[in-house]
């Protein structure tokens, strides 16, 4: 009996143990260390952002843990796969993000790479390429932002069709209800009713609608936040039709705005559409009804 506990409570612990991210020290090429330190700084606060259900670990992190086991794996930067694994192994980690920095000419160039430990693969790498050390945030937020997006033509997860979220999903909207409006066709936007919500946490409702977007696997690729009183966001591209993407803007500002970008794409690239396909509303007002909803319910 007391055997059966003892498992039961294990397979609790381990089903509660939290996805981990270890990101590791980026090799530096013809950069100053000082820049490599601080890109590598920014590195675990972008994956953060991407993946707030994960538990990351800094660089930091990562050399206290292994000096603090005494692991042979060196604890600094890797430059393969092969040492990936094994540190990954050493710390536990389901995932490790480790990339470089360079400069060719006047251009920053930044790759990181993201490697699943446990099953000993790639999952993906970004590449950005930026002409003045200020620029390197954003370039980090988006190839972090990149990392973790759903691939080219794949729902974002829990959306209609997609796999499930990492905490909502996202349910049809009931086109019998009144309450909930259907977006419109307002100057070539796909616009929305403003949500309301009483006080001034206008910090704390941004908070919890970025939570919801990033919980759906909506990707985040910008962010406004030097006024509490006036907070934006834009996503990034969702592919959710053949040769259609959508793109997501809000802003808090005492209401919750919420509006919609779509394009159209061909061989020849994208361009601004002048319509929004069943699909594209349907994904749009479902998204708003669960933004709607918890907004209301919290505020």
């Amino acid at each position: 009996m007391a055997t059966a506990a003892l498992l039961a409570a294990l397979a609790l612990a381990a089903a509660a143990e939290p996805f981990k991210i270890a990101t590791l020290q980026l090799e530096g090429s013809g950069v100053s260390a000082e820049m490599v330190e601080t890109a590598t700084i920014l590195v675990p606060t972008e994956v953060r952002r991407a993946r707030p259900d994960a538990q990351v670990m800094s660089a930091d992190d990562v050399r206290s843990l292994l000096l603090h086991q005494k692991s042979k794996v060196v604890a600094g930067a890797c430059g393969n796969e092969s040492c990936m694994f094994d540190l990954g192994g050493a710390l536990g980690a389901d995932e490790i993000v480790a990339g470089r920095l360079g400069k060719l000419g006047d251009t920053w160039v930044l790759e990181l790479r993201r490697v699943d430990v446990k099953k000993v693969r790639s999952l993906g790498s970004a590449t950005r390429a930026v002409r003045s050390a200020e620029g390197l945030v954003e370039a980090v937020r988006s190839a972090a932002g990149e990392l973790y997006a759903p691939p080219p033509g794949q729902a974002a997860a829990g959306a209609p069709g997609g796999g499930g979220g990492h905490g909502i999903e996202v349910k049809a909207a009931d086109p019998s209800d009144a309450s909930l409006p259907r977006p419109s066709l307002v100057d070539g936007d796909l616009e929305f009713h403003a949500i309301r919500y009483r006080g001034t946490r206008h910090r704390a409702v941004y908070d919890l609608v970025k939570k919801l977007l990033v919980e759906a696997r909506v990707p985040i690729e910008q962010e406004r936040l030097g006024d509490d009183s006036s907070l934006r966001l834009r996503s990034g591209w969702v592919s959710i039709e053949r040769g259609r993407r959508l793109r997501f803007r809000v802003r808090v500002d005492g209401s919750v705005g919420f509006d919609v970008d779509r394009e159209q794409c061909d061989d020849t690239g994208c361009a601004e559409a002048g319509n929004a396909s069943k699909g594209e509303r349907k994904l749009a007002a479902d998204l708003y009804g669960v933004l709607r909803t918890e907004v209301e319910k919290g505020f």
